[in-house]
């Protein structure tokens, strides 16, 4: 029940045929301000607008949808779960709403960059890139989004992101891959360690030193654990832990060794650390992760481009 409406407010003449129109942004707007605020009147102040046009919008938005988007508590209005739903639905809408409307108040001449990459690649790679885009185009805003390698996927096929590097895609009809590096599995290590010089590391040869594994999130994880156990050999595990970063970090606290990707964090001048060619081997594809229902923007080829000509010649990858 909204505000003063009638009960069958959503069943007046003409209700059904403004069903099968669809909500206009002022009227969504007044909805999330007001679910926000809890009353129209803080909606109102928030919008910029009088208090009797958030209530006309949201009656209106009431009637299209044909459903109760709020009912009385006191001096406030609580949202019925039909309007809480709706206002999540929104956000993905808002957001790019708020990408665009950034672009805009930076100029005509200017623009946006979203790129979503999981804290190794971001730290270890984007940063170089981004500074070096920037410098070649100073007018375009950049935005790094750091989140796990699911969260990539799902930016880029949602919108949000466009562009996204990984070095572990999962399957998503809305993402093209497009690999840019491939590197084989490695072992890294404190510098120090017994280990640290052998020209080569097997699952023996690690049987009984602590081990630092990624979660089991992770999707080489269970093709790593399945070499040692192919090999006959369960490693002793020290620590799990969810980024790359955090895993070399552990190692260098001397807390064990890790299994993983070397690309991009292999560092041979990094006096703390060895890392040591592993066999078997697993192969990593890094790939750019790009839209498959659209181009990618000019912005995402041009950074694109960079990023393939900014990696690096090392004996830990190759270009794809």
């Amino acid at each position: 029940m909204l505000l003063n409406q009638p009960p069958t407010a959503a069943n007046q003449p003409g209700a059904r045929a403004m069903r099968n129109r669809r909500p206009t942004l002022v009227e969504l707007e007044a909805l999330r301000a007001t679910i926000a605020n809890g009353t129209t009147a803080g909606a109102a102040q928030r919008l910029g607008c009088s208090q009797s046009s958030v209530s006309r919008a949201l009656a209106l938005l009431e009637a299209r949808l044909g459903v109760p988007l709020f009912e009385r508590a006191g001096r406030l209005i609580r949202p019925t779960a039909e309007a809480l739903a709706i206002n999540d639905e929104l956000d993905d809408v808002f957001h790019a709403l708020d990408r665009v409307a950034s672009g805009l108040a930076a100029g005509p001449a200017a623009g946006r960059l979203t790129v979503a990459a999981p804290p190794a690649f971001a730290l270890a790679l984007l940063s170089r890139a981004a500074a070096r885009f920037r410098a070649v185009h100073p007018q375009i805003v950049l935005q790094v989004e750091v989140v796990g390698s699911d969260a990539v996927v799902a930016l880029v096929a949602e919108g949000r992101a466009d562009l996204g590097v990984t070095d572990s895609a999962p399957l998503h009809s809305g993402v093209r891959l497009e690999p840019f590096r491939l590197s084989a599995l490695a072992c890294v290590l404190p510098s120090g360690h017994p280990l640290a010089e052998s020209p080569v590391l097997r699952p023996a040869d690690l049987a009984d030193t602590p081990a630092i594994a990624l979660t089991r999130r992770h999707s080489m994880r269970a093709r790593i654990d399945r070499l040692f156990a192919e090999a006959g050999v369960e490693r002793p595990l020290a620590a799990e832990t969810s980024t790359a970063i955090s895993a070399l970090e552990l190692v260098r606290a001397g807390l064990g060794v890790a299994v993983m990707n070397p690309f991009p964090l292999a560092d041979d001048a990094d006096p703390t650390l060895r890392w040591r060619p592993f066999e078997p081997t697993l192969e990593y594809r890094s790939c750019c992760v790009l839209p498959a229902a659209a181009p990618p923007t000019p912005n995402a080829r041009r950074f694109q481009k960079l990023l393939n000509g900014l990696t690096r010649a090392d004996r830990w990858s190759r270009p794809a």
